[in-house]
């Protein structure tokens, strides 16, 4: 249900940001091999607790791992598993227990998320799939792809896609502008602007890409002038994407 709120009240917020198995082209078959997850302290800015999960059926399954986008990753998370205590491989079951242990320290009511409906729904499905509670099931969802239209439907944003529309991504589409003619409104696109770094690249890891949605979240809520969002809306991307047009 969509409802607005007052983040004034909300002393933590829980980011999360999925990597996943599958194909985009089935949604039945998306899951989360990562949950990245970061809480933020609302008062004073600043992550008070950061953790990755890893899914280890998926995570130890080399063959599952090497078709996934995040292939070229995989050994680069042995080595956070080896050197990084955030990193951890869990099964589901202990995934489910500790996020519901965090959510309830917190007193966490509002996940933030960009594109979160997907974030939400591939956990949903995870959880579902492995006969565990969700422990997402009552939280409210920020959308930071929403929140963000304060940047996104800006002259200058349009502009600034429009000057860097020559920039491809590793399918050779434009990282600023959609095949159909509209901004790109991705964490990267975004952050890339407020950088004013068109060569940023995010890097598809949980933990790393929350850093970048923390980051526009805070702009979005400055440049909005007030602390009331939306939360759980469910539009289509292109009702966050605005139609360009080239002067």
């Amino acid at each position: 249900m969509i409802k607005k709120v007052d983040l004034k009240k909300e002393k933590y917020l829980i980011f999360i940001d999925t990597e996943t198995i599958g194909t985009l082209n089935v949604k039945e078959s998306v899951l989360p091999f990562e949950i990245g997850m970061k809480i933020l302290d609302t008062e004073t800015n600043k992550v008070v607790k950061e953790k990755s999960y890893l899914v280890r059926k998926f995570f130890n399954n080399k063959y599952i791992m090497l078709s996934t986008f995040s292939a070229t990753k995989y050994p680069d998370y042995f080595e956070k598993l080896d050197n990084d205590k955030r990193y951890k491989t869990m099964s589901v079951n202990d995934i489910s227990k500790d996020i519901e242990k965090t959510i309830s320290r917190y007193a966490i009511k509002i996940m933030v998320a960009h594109n979160g409906n997907f974030d939400k729904t591939a956990m949903a499905r995870l959880f579902e799939d492995f006969g565990v509670d969700n422990p997402f099931e009552n939280i409210d969802l920020l959308d930071t792809m929403e929140l963000s239209k304060v940047i996104t439907f800006s002259k200058d944003y349009a502009n600034y896609c429009i000057a860097n529309k020559d920039r491809l991504n590793s399918v050779k589409d434009s990282c600023f502008i959609t095949n159909s003619g509209r901004v790109r409104t991705t964490a990267q696109a975004i952050y890339c602007y407020l950088l004013n770094n068109s060569q940023f690249e995010e890097a598809h890891t949980g933990l790393e890409d929350i850093d970048i949605e923390i980051e526009i979240f805070k702009k979005s809520m400055e440049m909005l002038g007030n602390t009331i969002v939306s939360l759980n809306t469910a539009p289509t991307w292109r009702d966050y994407s605005v139609v360009i047009e080239e002067e």
